[in-house]
């Protein structure tokens, strides 16, 4: 259990100070807590104190890189103030001038996904923050799901109640049953998966109101239906989504939301815990240096970092990098591996070290930009461009219309974007299979584009995906080549603002290897990509970002 009460006083070292969880001697010999009333307001954006003040424990911090329960708790506290916002600027209640925390058409991130290694505390964290959602907001239904009824039951809920006892906060816990009861429409409920039957959405599902949270705990084993219907009953009210978990694999629902637009990701490394940072238990019954130590014999000594491997060092041993096991990834990292990296072109962690570098790359010519257009084929898909310039590839815009006007219109902006920044040589590339064509004259024959004295060089290629590959040794069709291409790109390229389907297009499109036969010569084992059919199929969308960032890596 993570809240215990031990002392633990300050190392007198500053640098370890802000890990310092336990309270003082006169906190511990502190009066009990007061009774709280659910008309205060005193906590409601303010989840950290009420942990604090309330439940007697203190939450550790991390960083924003390295976050710990602090840094959840603030997205946490983030999401419920802009969803208040939101809710009163649109009921008339507020004026844009006096929006703080959310403008309007900004994205929630009310989805908050915490990935873990074992034992760093997202059990005591979650327990915390059902709590802090049930005492403060009224009136409030709390759903929590687990695979299992011994899940359900004997973790999140025993911490809830081991939280709560004694402290005259609001309701009653039952015991040996996962339930806080309160009033008819104020009351949190947990529910165990693996009886559900196979009987779907309706037995999750049906549940709105004004204030609602739902925590999905183990979520690695909690079935997709679970996951749609909290999706429908999160539409409305004021909602909070906590999906917590020790992430195994990358092909389950839990690992999926990650991509979602509303979701804040979180991952927390049990080497970052205080226990294990200072080699002592200042968290009682958390993660320990040793159990770090132990695991690490799993991992290989190399003498290089790879992105790709998630190499590491560990602050008290710097100089030596290890490449991590997979159990090790998982356990202690918090870390999902996927098997799926053998067959695609860009590993997650090659794409995560691409959105967190800080400097651009400093080989690519500043005078020089490229474009990528995927054009949308069917009627759900978006049109998308990218642009590399200076080192940095980025999302620069986004074609819903099925219009070839559309797609000169927002093309030639690009275009004058980049010479209004210095850009003497564009080179536009095009999906040739999108229906769209007329947009690509329409750019060869602008005279603004096509004047010497503004832009030294305009060049435009119009793209056949399954045409030829350059290197027909290696690929199959000019698609697999492009996936390949901007993997290796990927290695030095800045990625901004990545939107949240662009890792999985990249990362999770996979490829396999195919006879190919030319000039009577018979060549094995040639890579060609899934085609976009069959990712469609699996996704349930297509690729879009994927391909217009590859159009736009040039090669």
């Amino acid at each position: 259990m993570l809240s215990e009460t031990n002392i633990a006083t300050s190392s007198g070292n500053q640098e370890y100070d802000a890990w310092l969880y336990c309270r003082s001697r006169a906190a511990e010999q502190a009066a009990p807590t007061a009774t709280l009333s659910l008309k205060s307001k005193t906590y409601r954006f303010d989840p950290a104190k009420y942990i604090r003040e309330q439940l007697d424990w203190q939450p550790w911090s991390g960083t924003a890189e390295r976050p710990g329960q602090q840094q959840v708790l603030d997205a946490y506290a983030l999401a419920l103030r802009q969803q208040h916002e939101r809710r009163d600027f649109e009921n008339g209640r507020l004026q844009a001038n006096q929006l703080q925390y959310w403008q309007p058409g900004q994205v929630i991130q009310n989805w908050i996904s915490v990935d873990a290694g074992h034992t760093v505390g997202k059990t005591c964290l979650g327990a915390g923050m059902v709590s802090h959602f049930f005492d403060n907001f009224a009136p409030s239904i709390i759903y929590c799901f687990a695979p299992t009824s011994e899940q359900i039951n004997d973790l999140l809920f025993k911490e809830i109640r081991t939280q709560r006892e004694g402290r005259g906060l609001p309701g009653k816990v039952l015991e040996g049953v996962p339930q806080i009861n309160y009033k008819p429409n104020h009351f949190a409920k947990g529910k165990a998966t693996n009886n559900s039957h196979g009987t779907g959405t309706e037995r999750a599902q049906g549940q709105h109101g004004e204030y609602l949270m739902f925590v999905l705990d183990e979520a690695e084993g909690i079935p997709k239906f679970i996951f749609d219907a909290v999706s429908s009953m999160a539409s409305g009210g004021i909602c909070i989504v906590l999906v917590l978990r020790n992430p195994r694999t990358t092909v389950c629902p839990a690992h999926k939301i990650r991509k979602q637009e509303t979701t804040a990701n979180f991952r927390i490394s049990c080497i970052d815990h205080p226990n294990v940072m200072q080699d002592r238990e200042i968290i009682p019954g958390a993660v320990r240096r040793q159990y770090v130590m132990d695991k690490l014999e799993e991992c290989e000594i190399v003498n290089e970092h790879s992105p790709d491997e998630y190499t590491f060092e560990l602050p008290w041993q710097p100089g030596i990098i290890y490449r991590p096991s997979l159990e090790f990834l998982w356990r202690i990292h918090g870390i999902a591996s996927s098997k799926g990296t053998d067959d695609t072109f860009c590993p997650p962690g090659r794409f995560e070290s691409a959105c967190a570098r800080t400097e651009p790359y400093s080989g690519d010519d500043p005078d020089e930009a490229f474009i990528g257009i995927d054009a949308a084929r069917y009627g759900n898909d978006k049109g998308t461009l990218y642009i590399r310039h200076a080192g940095e590839i980025w999302k620069e815009d986004e074609i819903s219309k099925q219009d070839s006007y559309e797609y000169y219109r927002i093309a030639k902006k690009a275009c004058l974007k980049m010479m209004a920044l210095g850009v003497k040589r564009i080179h536009l590339r095009a999906d040739a299979g999108g229906g769209y064509g007329n947009f690509v004259d329409n750019l060869r024959r602008d005279a603004e584009l096509q004047d010497t004295s503004k832009l030294k060089e305009f060049k435009i290629s119009e793209v056949h995906f399954n045409g030829a590959a350059r290197d027909q040794e290696k690929y199959s069709n000019t698609i697999t080549e492009l996936y390949a291409y901007a993997a290796e790109a990927v290695k030095v390229l800045k990625i901004k603002n990545p939107p949240p389907k662009l890792e999985r297009d990249l990362c999770e499109r996979k490829y396999t290897y195919v006879i190919k036969t030319s000039a009577g010569k018979t060549r094995l084992d040639v890579k060609q990509l899934v085609p976009k059919e069959k990712f469609k199929d699996d996704y349930h969308e297509s690729p879009d970002d994927g391909d217009g960032f590859v159009l736009a890596c040039g090669s």
